[in-house]
């Protein structure tokens, strides 16, 4: 009988739910609709294996893909276990992303020294790895044609995809590629593709096999992460992932449309659904089933709420000046900012919004993918911890040292000097940072012998002497302090609450940075803030909020220009509607100003029902993709056929562009990238350019 007290919230769940924590089969695949609990679904699962079939957390792998639904996970199982057999975090060290877990294994169980490394390997960010790119072209004067799409061209040379197929001569590329994997054996670094790649292939030959594997978000996944799960399932392994086919919009990173085919085929995997939706409103979802190819898999339990307002505004102008008035009549009858979000296909339509809501004073957090990087004084302390850890990151080293804002200024022919002697590793030939960064293992352990470590983050402000590169004299001294001490006092907090020893938690926190790329002082966009979050539509999945505003869904947008058999952009468009739990508005502007843009409403707003749109101006058409794709080419004719009877005009900073309008004084030109500008005929610095 099952102890229901151990199951979370078992009792609240519907029969599919249910069903799917007690399957036991060797491989499921959970088709979870969207909005239908699969979080919840997961959570009592791990549950129910743990307490009722006595698995232990450290038998399990859970693999999600951002930290934050790792996070999340873990709460939630913490806060539903009971007495006298309380959860300890410890026991979920295989809980996290694709490249967390596969940087514990290979810094705990994995035998990563037969690759040539130990396990006390540091992971090299993004900027860290272009500068390690860099080093290795100069450093062995090798020829590298497209140096922009080295990563890309990395990731096929892993696929065994050569490209000179596409070139006139062949460069050094297979050189470099060698010369780049000695270069990271001898600094003893790793970048991301490096962890899954090497976890994989030690765990196919490796005796770490979980009895359990549990996958969220599986329609994320990639070729290389579905490697990973081969190398980490046995013959007694069972696994059991959970996804949503319709919400497939990362293909461009590697995600794969047939993944749930090629689930089921090589693991022979039954097959269970979700599909009650309890999010949004019979109205949002009747408009989200008609981009679907089975309707029927997605079912609702709540009443119509309100109609699907579409909106016709001239340009985003208008609309972030009307939008701003609708929402702060929405808090003025009682709701929150945060229950309000506005999403956008490109990130450059954020910044109308942004411009108006400061003048409206509309407090909003814009989701970006902004890192530690961009905050420089946060920077300079992570590339100081680096090679810190890691005396053999000599990239960091030559940041740390070399920096004219906060390091010491060498030069490049001062800093090789410097690096002759730092190699040598003799402390007392070195002063300042440089002997610092050599001798803080040592100091860590000496630490380590005092149990109190409250104040650790001002030891280690005073150890590096911190003051001295932050320059007491400058107008950014006390900013930088306190973002310098709110970074350490983070790691502080990381090693307490793991219970490291000081050394070990200042790498293990510095890797997780890595890992994950944002700041740790604070999140880019906090839900629980009170505030207007603004969004892409990618950046969207997995949030959901009372009040949704889709903006700019027009031709060309919404899909983007020759985009619309793309059944990823469809699919795009659904998550988005989706998002909105009572309340969906979506607007197109008849004067749009991006290039890629027509001047009429996206050929998706045309496919939803009339019935549950209230509009002043739009009427649905409530036509299939096919129906509608016939009327795209005409629009696409037409505005070939404007845009060639446009006056077309060059201007010397701005480039090509159009005139807009003409009057005896001025003239009005629309430029790509720069929007409209306005000159006086007086001093006019246009060229009229030929159509032909």
């Amino acid at each position: 009988m099952l102890q229901c007290g151990h199951l979370g919230q078992f009792e609240k769940l519907n029969k599919y739910q249910k069903d799917a924590v007690l399957c036991e089969d060797k491989a499921l695949l959970l088709n979870a609709s969207v909005g239908s609990g699969k979080t919840t679904v997961l959570v009592n699962k791990v549950l129910y294996l743990h307490y009722i079939k006595n698995v232990p957390l450290n038998d399990m792998v859970v693999l999600t893909f951002t930290n934050k639904a790792a996070e999340e996970i873990k709460q939630r199982i913490i806060a539903y276990s009971v007495s006298p057999s309380p959860i300890d975090p410890k026991d979920m060290c295989f809980f996290g992303t694709f490249h967390s877990v596969a940087n514990y294994l290979l810094s705990n169980i994995l035998p990563i020294e037969s690759l040539g490394f130990t396990k006390d390997f540091t992971i090299v960010d993004n900027v860290g790895l272009s500068e390690l790119f860099e080093s290795v072209i100069n450093k062995n004067k090798l020829n590298i044609k497209y140096k922009n799409n080295i990563e890309s061209r990395l990731e096929n040379h892993r696929k065994g995809i050569k490209h000179y197929g596409n070139m006139k001569y062949k460069d050094d590329f297979d050189v470099f590629v060698d010369k780049l994997n000695m270069e990271k054996k001898n600094r003893n670094i790793l970048d991301f593709d490096d962890l899954i790649e090497m976890a994989s292939k030690l765990l196919r030959d490796g005796s770490f096999k979980p009895s359990w594997i549990i996958i969220d978000e599986f329609q994320d996944t990639d070729d290389s992460q579905l490697n990973m799960i081969d190398g980490l399932k046995g013959d007694n392994t069972h696994i059991f992932a959970v996804g949503d086919p319709n919400q497939i919009i990362y293909t461009w990173r590697g995600s794969r449309g047939d993944m749930f085919d090629t689930f089921k085929e090589r693991y022979n995997a039954s097959v269970m659904t979700l599909p009650i939706n309890y999010r949004s409103t019979m109205s949002i979802l009747t408009a989200a089933k008609v981009f679907l190819d089975d309707p029927s898999s997605l079912e609702g339990i709540r009443d119509m709420g309100s109609a699907i307002v579409v909106k016709r505004h001239y340009d985003s102008f208008n609309e972030a000046v009307y939008i701003a008035d609708k929402i702060k009549d929405i808090v003025g009858r009682g709701d929150s900012y945060k229950d309000i979000a506005i999403f956008y296909r490109m990130k450059m339509q954020s910044q109308v919004f942004e411009d108006v809501f400061k003048r409206e004073k509309v407090p909003y957090e814009v989701s970006s993918q902004k890192t530690i990087k961009d905050i420089p004084m946060a920077y300079w302390i992570y590339r100081l911890f680096r090679v810190s850890i890691n005396n053999r990151d000599i990239d960091s080293y030559e940041y740390v040292v070399c920096d004219k804002k906060y390091g010491i200024a060498q030069t490049k022919k001062q800093f090789n000097n410097l690096l002759t002697e730092f190699n040598t590793g003799d402390t007392n030939s070195l002063k300042g940072v440089s002997q610092k960064i050599l001798c803080f293992k040592d100091w860590c352990h000496n630490r380590n012998k005092d149990h109190n470590i409250e104040k650790l983050e001002y030891e280690i402000y005073d150890y590096f002497d911190l003051d001295t590169y932050l320059s007491p004299t400058s107008i950014y001294y006390c900013e930088d302090q306190n973002i310098a001490l709110r970074y350490l006092r983070t790691i502080k907090e990381y090693i307490i609450l793991n219970n490291f020893e000081i050394f070990e938690g200042v790498k293990r926190a510095i890797n997780y940075l890595s890992l994950y790329g944002s700041q740790v002082i604070d999140d880019i966009i906090d839900p629980e803030k009170d505030s207007v979050k603004l969004m892409t539509l990618h950046a969207s999945k997995g949030l959901e909020f009372k009040y949704v505003f889709i903006s700019g869904a027009n031709y060309g947008v919404m899909p983007l220009e020759g985009r619309f058999d793309d059944e990823e952009e469809k699919r795009l468009f659904f998550v988005g509607i989706t998002r909105a739990k009572d309340n969906l508005e979506i607007s197109y502007h008849s004067n749009p100003e991006f290039r890629r843009a027509l001047p009429s409403p996206s050929p998706y707003l045309k496919m939803i029902p009339n019935e549950i749109i209230e509009s002043e101006k739009f009427n649905s058409s409530n036509k299939s993709i096919l129906e509608l794709r016939k009327e795209i080419i005409e629009n696409i004719n037409k505005k070939q056929n404007i845009e060639s009877d446009k006056k077309l005009v060059s201007h010397e900073r701005y480039g090509n562009g159009y005139v807009i309008s003409e009057t005896d004084e001025y003239i009005t030109v629309k430029f790509e990238g720069y929007g409209q500008k306005s000159f006086s005929k007086l001093f006019c610095p246009l060229t009229h350019i030929s159509p032909n």
